[in-house]
């Protein structure tokens, strides 16, 4: 925006570019409610500023409702009346990206807002400097304050978003790594599993092979003129020799990883 005051005519010559007709129109009925102020220096400043204050402030209601679908995403509030825009719970990937994406937008709205407050600045330095004492200055101070009021409500008002934005971050962290908590617990309990499975296949292996291989030998023809019980006498003892060396091996291996991670216990500490 630009303009320009003359102080005899006191009319005011502007040129707003980037603005929309609802915009214009917004400023023309803005304006035509003031007219006590008309032909103030800083009517169509004060104007333009109250008209941005309202659009931060719809910009704030739209991340207020995005924080709250995403509250009921994640179920982590207190609401206890609240109809969602959208009553499908957002999938992991598009509730991050949302999440992420609020804090652009408070940060782009309070940023807004902090403008407007500078803007709010200079129209009551400006006003200060005027000196004159008249009820229009009065009026225009009055109206310059109620503004600065909402304004200074409306950076609250973001500051207390942007707090709830930041729990829900933490809030679907927190579920993430919840789930993958349980994910890797399942993992952990199918690799248990799994491995009792190769373990009893381990003793089943322990168990058969003495004999498998004491039949084999017998079936050479310079020993199939043994006994049959002679096949029993050296397999029976065979059998239990090879289970007892597996089981001292898993053992003494189970007390050797023990002892490994009670000596990296105690470097920790240390």
């Amino acid at each position: 925006m630009a303009y320009s005051y003359n102080v005899d005519t006191r009319i005011t010559t502007g040129i707003i570019l980037d603005s929309d007709e609802a915009e214009m129109i917004a400023i023309k009925d803005n304006i035509l409610n003031h007219k006590a102020s008309a032909g103030h220096e800083l009517l169509l400043r004060t104007v333009i500023t109250e008209i941005s204050l309202k659009a931060s402030g719809e910009g704030l209601l739209e991340v207020k409702q995005d924080v709250m679908d995403i509250e009921h995403s994640t179920g982590q509030h207190t609401w206890y009346n609240y109809d969602a825009r959208d009553e499908k719970p957002k999938a992991d990937v598009e509730l991050s990206r949302a999440a992420h994406g609020l804090r652009i937008q408070i940060a782009t709205v309070h940023r807004k807002i902090e403008v407007v407050l500078i803007w709010i600045e200079l129209l009551q330095e400006s006003l200060t400097k005027d000196g004159e004492n008249s009820s229009d200055r009065e009026s225009m101070l009055e109206w310059i304050q109620n503004i600065n009021t909402q304004a200074k409500m409306a950076k609250l008002d973001a500051e207390w978003v942007a707090k709830r934005a930041e729990n829900q971050v933490g809030a679907i962290y927190s579920l993430f790594a919840q789930r993958d908590n349980i994910t890797a617990q399942k993992i952990s309990e199918a690799t248990n599993r799994d491995s009792s499975a190769m373990k009893s296949l381990a003793v089943l292996s322990a168990v058969f092979f003495p004999g498998t291989f004491i039949a084999t030998l017998f079936s050479l023809d310079s020993l199939k003129e043994q006994p049959f019980w002679m096949y029993w006498v050296i397999t029976a003892p065979l059998t239990f020799i090879v289970l007892g060396a597996w089981v001292s091996w898993t053992n003494w291996r189970m007390e050797s990883v023990r002892r490994q991670e009670l000596r990296l216990d105690r470097k920790g500490i240390a």
